[in-house]
């Protein structure tokens, strides 16, 4: 069983209008579609984009004032996903909850119509600091036709417990929209992501945001790659690397996740690290909250 998946190096560049938004997430589908992928992702904070729609105000106004587009994203990804008939990773949007909290989150579209969503657990200091967001409080595992998957942002990936949780709750793919500010954040995600296809014997499959407009100062990055990981067990690459994309560089990295493989891998490899867990030891404990 295998399954094909296409990571956008997504290139936020000046739009004058919701349409030309659209176009652009449109375009980006329809080149992916060419490899026939069933899952398409895109990266994280990609909806900044619409903030050149935005009167200038301060970077925690503009923020906030991305709740205003939700319905345009949620819409626009439905619609992409019936049409074509694949699952979409909508990258991530920030979103004003029913109690009024503003989170980075992460939907995860199906081809009936339907969406899941992941909040963002772990937020990095600007998130904190400068546009005040909240962190999600659960972790969830989502069932697809093929196998169960998971959606851990960006810093998300750097916790290794997270991952691990997912993994024992029968996640065999996690899918990481990242945004990177720096080739240090960039090398941090992408090291973090191969450990937790390592540490966990499955599949990590992380993109990235570039940007380089002034009005979007605190957005602009030419730091990030998108890459498809694979344990480094048999069956697979001997350095895990299934692809991997160009710094700096509007394209679509694909990448095939051999599903049927990574399950023999498990019960064959040399390193069978889940088996191998010393429960008598050690175990992470998560709160009612987080589970």
């Amino acid at each position: 069983m295998e399954l094909n998946v296409a990571a956008v190096q997504y290139y936020i560049r000046d739009i004058k209008s919701e349409a030309d938004f659209v176009s652009q997430v449109e375009q980006v589908i329809n080149r992916a579609m060419k490899d026939q992928p069933q899952f398409i992702v895109f990266p994280e904070f990609f909806t900044t984009q619409l903030a050149c729609l935005i009167s200038f105000r301060s970077e925690y106004e503009m923020i906030r004032d991305l709740h205003q587009y939700t319905d345009l994203v949620l819409d626009l990804f439905r619609r992409l996903s019936v049409t074509h008939e694949v699952h979409i990773v909508g990258g991530s949007h920030v979103v004003q909850t029913e109690d009024g909290r503003f989170v980075n989150r992460s939907c995860l579209f199906y081809p009936d119509g339907t969406f899941v969503f992941q909040d963002k657990i772990h937020l990095t200091q600007f998130e904190k600091n400068m546009f005040e967001l909240d962190a999600g409080s659960k972790l969830n595992v989502f069932e697809t036709e093929w196998t169960k998957v998971a959606l851990l942002t960006c810093y998300d990936i750097e916790f290794p417990e997270l991952s691990r949780k997912a993994a024992a709750e029968g996640a065999e793919v996690i899918f990481c929209p990242s945004w990177t500010e720096t080739m240090h954040g960039a090398y941090r995600v992408d090291h973090c992501a191969k450990a937790r296809a390592i540490e966990n014997q499955l599949f990590v499959v992380k993109t990235a945001t570039l940007s380089d407009l002034p009005k979007l100062e605190g957005f602009s990055t030419n730091a990030g790659f998108a890459g498809i990981y694979s344990p480094c067990d048999p069956f697979f690459p001997e350095d895990g690397v299934l692809a991997k994309g160009i710094n700096n560089k509007e394209m679509i990295v694909t990448g095939t996740l051999d599903i049927s493989s990574l399950r023999r891998s498990r019960r064959h490899s040399p390193a069978p690290l889940l088996r191998d867990i010393r429960n008598d030891l050690y175990a992470v404990e998560f709160s009612d909250a987080g589970t």
